[in-house]
């Protein structure tokens, strides 16, 4: 063969393979992902970053190559893309369980189990019981009959093994704490014993198989369990970071468990219509009130068509990865901190390595974006005060909820979250608040309602990270 011939041949070739590449039904565009080195060397990079973030120094000495990015995975896994953390950890040490959650009104009470080594109060599964537990929700705890609630076990499990196995890895090395963490109370309340995992996606619009468990971070598998349709529209390269964003956001982060309000539906699927349009309602821990600054927050929206923060015109990764990693609305004059709990999962999410942030935006911006009555502004913080002077000029401190209320407005969106606009003032909310039942009663009806085919889910609005 001739040298033009030759040209002319892989001209041809790579004509065909881009064409091929700018369709949606071309399987190697619609999975493809890091391969080779660059897929080895994103291993590398996770599993150095989740060894230097890791809340306590991890032994390396005796362990293999495998061993260390296996257990460096597993804390990038739960530090960073996750935030095991914010539940697990108490005064009594850095996952050593025993924070409290209460379920509802009536008495039931949860708490976050001790996942140290301590070999008689801490994690005393195999790594097959816990890939059961994140699979199914069951709950192994002295011989607990009742599915996990508040874990949110339902969005975790999509995980691949490799990642749920780099996660049990490196709980193995955790320091152990010695903290007998109460058993909790969920008698009464309608729960299975587990619910059996499908094999196939079905927590969405659409059901879609499986694929095999190939690697870890799979973006063929964050295609797969995105709660959305996937744009047609994307070139390869965007559709790439585009599943591998879904895969940490829908089987790890959970973005949508915040931002999506009501969560689930009474299905038990994530509750599409208003997918990532925000408005779930938190009250923050009185203890970090006085820390943060603030009393209530409402999450925000992200998808809205009209109103969606991903749609403003001065969007950009730039933008995005500056709130991230600086933990305020850092595009505002002065920068803002975010609403509670976005101020720790952002200081999680500040740890990904720049691919991994970058995919995250690229699934979010590239979902699917919502219109109609769902798709409102939405309000912003309440502003912790022990005094009038904590308050901005004008303003008061309700003593009795210790939020500042008063300033001038023309409607609920001018006030702080949960609060009305009253006479052209705004008011803090009564105890019979609608918006105030986002973060109580609604979240004992959800245990109620969300029943189906044996499903009840784990994750509740009233208790996020």
């Amino acid at each position: 063969m001739t040298k033009v011939a030759g040209s002319a041949i892989m001209a041809a070739v790579v004509s065909i393979a881009a064409a091929a590449c700018s369709t949606t039904t071309t399987p190697e565009c619609a999975i493809s992902e890091p391969a080779g080195s660059r897929g080895h060397g994103l291993r590398a990079r996770r599993a150095e970053v989740g060894i230097a973030i890791s809340p306590f120094a991890i032994d390396t000495s005796h362990m293999s190559r495998d061993e260390e990015l296996r257990v460096g995975l597993g804390s990038y896994i739960a530090n960073a893309t996750s935030d095991c953390g914010g539940c697990h950890s108490s005064p009594a040490g850095f996952l050593a369980g025993g924070t409290p959650f209460n379920v509802d009104a009536s008495g039931h009470v949860v708490y976050a189990r001790n996942l140290t080594t301590d070999p008689t109060t801490g994690l005393r599964m195999t790594q097959a019981e816990l890939r059961a537990v994140i699979r199914t929700g069951k709950d192994l705890h002295q011989d607990r009959t009742k599915q996990l609630v508040v874990m949110p076990w339902p969005i975790f499990r999509w995980m691949g093994d490799a990642d749920i196995d780099a996660l049990y890895a490196y709980l193995r090395t955790v320091p152990a704490v010695a903290n007998d963490v109460p058993v909790g109370n969920k008698d009464g309340l309608a729960l299975p014993a587990s619910t059996p995992f499908p094999g196939y996606y079905n927590d969405g619009d659409l059901e879609r198989p499986l694929p095999p468990n190939r690697s870890s971070f799979d973006p063929a598998r964050g295609l797969a369990i995105a709660p959305l349709a996937t744009p047609p529209e994307l070139h390869c390269d965007t559709r790439s970071d585009y599943a591998l964003g879904s895969y940490i956001a829908n089987s790890m982060a959970d973005c949508e468990g915040c931002h999506t309000h009501p969560d689930r539906t009474p299905a038990f699927k994530i509750n599409t219509s208003a997918y990532l349009l925000g408005g779930t309602v938190f009250d923050v821990p009185p203890p970090v009130q006085p820390v943060v600054g603030q009393v209530r927050s409402m999450s925000v929206n992200l998808k809205g068509e009209v109103h969606g923060f991903f749609n403003e015109p001065e969007d950009s990764f730039a933008r995005f990865k500056a709130i991230i990693t600086t933990g305020t609305h850092a595009d505002e004059l002065p920068p803002r901190p975010l609403g509670w709990p976005m101020t720790i999962i952002a200081a999680n999410l500040s740890n990904l390595i720049d691919e991994d942030l970058e995919s995250v935006y690229t699934y979010v911006k590239h979902a699917p974006s919502i219109s109609g009555a769902l798709d409102q502004e939405r309000q912003s913080y309440a502003r912790y005060c022990v005094a009038d002077a904590s308050c901005n000029a004008g303003e008061s401190c309700a003593l009795a909820t210790s939020e500042c209320v008063g300033s001038a407005c023309g409607s609920e969106l001018d006030c702080d979250a949960c609060q009305t606009c009253t006479n052209g003032v705004c008011t803090a909310p009564v105890a019979t608040s609608a918006c105030l039942a986002g973060t109580t009663a609604a979240a004992v009806a959800a245990i109620a309602r969300r029943s189906w085919r044996g499903q009840v889910t784990a994750v509740l609005p009233v208790q996020r990270h």
